[in-house]
């Protein structure tokens, strides 16, 4: 196995270590506060609902990366272009995250530790979407080249 693509299933590896890492932080700091939002015009239960579906997509693009890397051999056709749906998801996801940790901004001091953890889960979204996206212009053509 060559060098690069040895790097590239790594930086995978670490982009969805990031994902998973990003789903926890959502999960266990985020949800609870969110679901004891007093904030007037405050909707806690659908937003928790939302970030249930965050926590979960980030899980199954998580899971698609461990695959992929697992399972390349080079760069074909398939694997690029899975790679590339995975880095666009999570390039949304991270606009996602973003827009509620700018929405949540608003709602009072309690809610303030949840905005932080937001904004840190959306820049690891980012973060991955842009190595995701990096990753699949590195990796090699072939096994057996570098």
């Amino acid at each position: 196995m060559s060098e690069t693509l040895a790097s590239c299933r790594r930086y995978l590896l670490i982009c969805a270590a990031l994902l998973v890492a990003a789903a926890l932080v959502v999960a266990v700091g985020v949800i609870p506060p969110v679901r004891a939002d007093t904030f007037p015009a405050a909707l806690p239960d659908n937003a928790a609902k939302g970030f249930w579906a965050s926590v979960v997509i980030n899980l199954v693009v998580a899971t698609a990366l461990v695959f992929t890397a697992r399972r390349t051999s080079g760069r074909s056709p398939f694997a690029t272009t899975v790679l590339r749906i995975l880095a666009f998801v999570a390039f949304l996801m991270s606009f996602a995250l973003a827009d509620a940790a700018n929405a949540f901004r608003s709602h009072g001091p309690a809610l303030h530790t949840a905005t932080i953890l937001l904004a840190c889960c959306a820049a690891a979204d980012f973060l991955t979407a842009v190595l995701i996206f990096t990753t699949t212009l590195v990796l090699p053509n072939q096994a057996g080249r570098a």
